[in-house]
């Protein structure tokens, strides 16, 4: 394009030139030195290629709120336009229900530990079965019978009791043997049930501090959807937040252009009404041309 325009004002020059020495020919004055010129040494420059289309500003992350559990809003301690912080607090359900399920929950990991025979008040469930108050009972049942037995056993060798009697033993001990296996079993059971419970706590302490929403990044209250006082069913938005610094420029580039944009090009926004312009650079693009409009859809972060 440089070239082409100096080449054009060289004729343009040369033509003057002509039409000056025809005219002064014809008004009789003699003209034969030079038209005076200037020269210029020619460089060699790049071209800036450019592709102008429009887009849309977005903000680089939007989330919806909404509480996981349902109940009455007690607080809600921002408004449109609010700007909140990284795990702020956003709004608040009356938790009383809440803590009086934890407590059950509680109370039941208690009774659940004071059966194993654990204290009431601790976090370490583990327990030898071989050591609990069960077992060992029925673990003295067998013990008492398997020598009962034997007793009886040497009684009938030496011929001084009768058979019967060491049948009756022997179905002692084996009666001794089952309820120490019931023991062990039911030792087990207690601590499966006492693992229940300690889920049930930790699941009631969850809900608890489910009652309070918080905000999951830095950003701008956009919509306000709750009130105070008003019962949210969980999931139910309650805010929307956005970041607001990058923004994402979101673009289709013509598959024409398509080829020649790249990761990290820059961009040059000019947004209507301001006379500033924006850089940015490209982060993004598509992986394949929109079939509707034979477009490469693209990103772009522009910092706010």
């Amino acid at each position: 394009m440089h070239v082409r325009a100096t080449l054009l004002l060289v004729l343009c020059t040369a033509a003057a030139g002509c039409g000056n020495r025809e005219r002064a020919a014809a008004q009789g004055v003699d003209d034969t030195q030079p038209p005076q010129v200037q020269v210029a040494r020619a460089e060699r420059v790049p071209i800036v290629d450019t592709i102008t289309v429009s887009g849309t500003l977005a903000a680089e992350e939007q989330v919806m709120l909404s509480l996981k559990v349902t109940g009455r809003i007690e607080e809600l301690l921002v408004d449109l336009g609010t700007p909140v912080r990284r795990g702020q607090v956003i709004a608040r359900l009356t938790p009383t229900d809440f803590e009086l399920r934890r407590q059950q929950a509680e109370a039941a990991l208690q009774q659940g530990r004071a059966r194993l025979g654990l204290p009431v008040d601790g976090e370490d469930d583990r327990v030898d079965p071989e050591q609990t108050g069960l077992v060992r009972s029925a673990q003295a049942t067998l013990v008492e019978a398997r020598s009962q037995r034997d007793r009886v056993a040497t009684f009938v060798a030496r011929g001084i009791s009768a058979k019967a009697e060491l049948d009756t033993a022997n179905a002692s001990l084996e009666i001794a043997e089952a309820r120490h296996q019931d023991a062990l079993e039911e030792v087990r059971n207690r601590q499966a049930v006492l693992a229940q419970r300690r889920s049930e706590l930790a699941l009631a302490t969850q809900q608890l501090d489910d009652t309070v929403l918080r905000s999951p990044i830095d950003g701008v209250i956009r919509e306000r959807t709750a009130v105070a006082g008003e019962f949210r069913a969980a999931g139910t938005p309650v805010v929307t937040v956005v970041r607001q610094d990058p923004l994402r420029l979101q673009l289709g580039v013509p598959e024409r252009s398509a080829g020649v944009v790249k990761a990290g090009q820059v961009v040059r926004v000019n947004v209507e009404g301001e006379a500033t312009v924006h850089e940015g650079r490209v982060v993004r693009l598509s992986p394949s041309i929109a079939e509707g409009t034979r477009t490469l859809a693209i990103e772009a972060s522009v910092p706010n």
